[in-house]
């Protein structure tokens, strides 16, 4: 127990300051971070982003795909999220998804999140951060954060 804290049956005080917790505790946090433009993407072919190594235990994963089109690439749909199959795209409720006309949004970065996914896994796993996205004329890159939590 903490210096001047109370022990509430139920309830664990947080740290009093800005370290980490330790690995298997909860609150451990892991995250993999890739610069926007590290991954170059096909149309329509879901590719791996980065990815973090869980151990056993109940996580809520979260993050953004960051991609980076040329100048004159048309885009019409892209989805980003977290998996446990390399190169694939999740079930529902573990990406997001945009849709819409074909539009050129120059060479700027597209910035998408999805949703904190829980996984509640029994073995260590590598949990990936993907992308998939339907473009065409030129090249479409992509890069982001995928981020765990250990909540129990």
């Amino acid at each position: 127990m903490l210096k001047g804290t109370v022990n509430i049956p139920g309830q664990n005080p947080g740290t009093p300051t800005n370290d980490n917790a330790a690995a298997g505790d909860v609150g451990e946090y892991i995250v993999s971070t890739v610069a926007a433009n590290t991954v170059a993407l096909t149309t329509t072919v879901t590719a791996n982003v980065t990815s973090i190594s869980l151990t056993p235990g109940d996580w809520d994963i979260s993050g953004q795909v960051n991609y980076t089109p040329a100048a004159s690439t048309s885009i019409t749909t892209l989805a980003q999220g977290n998996s446990v199959n390399t190169g694939a795209l999740p079930g529902l409720d573990a990406f997001s998804q945009f849709s819409s006309d074909a539009f050129v949004p120059g060479a700027n970065i597209l910035a998408f999140p999805f949703m904190p996914t829980r996984r509640s896994l029994a073995s260590t796993t590598t949990v990936f951060l993907v992308a998939n996205a339907t473009f065409t004329v030129a090249a479409l890159a992509a890069g982001g954060t995928i981020r765990a939590r250990r909540v129990r």
